[in-house]
């Protein structure tokens, strides 16, 4: 995980803790690439970091890559939690 990851983690945390998110809520923190963020996304989901949903139409509220909300897990916030 870098720096960038980890600034998606406490971005996400900062938006809310306990439900989903609009990624594209949590992005207008981050101001990342869309593609870029959806894909970070994906990595961090797969080394259980994050939740994603994905929806089946793109909209104004989905990243390209049709990811619709974003939950930050346990893991993710005891990584938040480690020093370095």
């Amino acid at each position: 995980m870098d720096n960038t990851d980890k600034k998606i983690l406490k971005a996400i945390n900062a938006v809310s803790t306990k439900s989903f998110v609009s990624p594209i809520k949590v992005n207008e923190i981050l101001r990342l690439d869309a593609t870029e963020f959806g894909n970070r996304l994906i990595v961090l989901k797969k080394s259980g970091y994050v939740d994603i949903i994905t929806g089946e139409y793109i909209s104004s509220r989905t990243l390209p890559n049709s990811i619709s909300k974003v939950l930050i897990t346990e893991s993710g916030l005891r990584s938040l939690k480690k020093k370095g």
